[in-house]
């Protein structure tokens, strides 16, 4: 009887043996460089220390839908744009011109939100929208400027809708969402 193996096999049958190493060559090479190309996105959070009032109205006026969006677009060339989209129909948009030197006029932002503040006390989300050529100083200081008035002095009250309370308190809009976080 004649015993069979697999080299005998391969002979008989005119096969040959597959060699897989320039595949695990390009496996290895490949690999590699599609971990380094690609890009990866990291969202993160800041978080301040808020009065429990206003972590409580910041929860409540998620589920409501007729609270108006407030957009600040930041723009190199023209300054600061705020949209005021109202759902009860009294859009309107406001422009914050650069100043003299050619640079964002945060004084005149956070003058103009708090204006928007007294008139809407119960809005504290507002959506930042910086253009791609804005540089990292300036967003922080566009936040800055939205989160709380300079004037250490002035003050907004709000109701609570739970309690029918008031309160008052310095924040502005502590909740800042970047509407354009993927792009750029």
């Amino acid at each position: 009887m004649r015993r069979l193996n697999l080299q005998n096999y391969l002979q008989a049958e005119n096969l040959t043996e597959l060699d897989l190493a320039p595949l695990l060559s390009i496996m290895v090479k490949l690999i590699p460089v599609l971990l380094l190309s690609t890009a990866f996105v990291q969202v993160s959070i800041i978080e301040t220390d808020l009065p429990l009032v206003v972590k409580n109205a910041i929860e409540q006026n998620q589920t409501d839908q007729n609270k108006p969006e407030l957009t600040v677009t930041m723009d190199q060339s023209k300054g600061f744009i705020i949209d005021i989209d109202d759902p009860h129909g009294k859009s309107n948009q406001k422009i914050i011109e650069l100043n003299s030197n050619q640079r964002f006029d945060f004084v005149a932002l956070n003058q103009a939100l708090i204006k928007i503040k007294q008139q809407y006390p119960s809005v504290f989300k507002i959506n930042l929208n910086p253009q791609g050529d804005i540089s990292y100083q300036d967003i922080v200081k566009t936040m800055d400027c939205a989160r709380k008035p300079l004037d250490k002095a002035i003050k907004f009250q709000f109701q609570d809708k739970s309690t029918s309370e008031f309160h008052s308190t310095d924040f502005m809009f502590p909740e800042i969402i970047f509407s354009n976080i993927l792009s750029g």
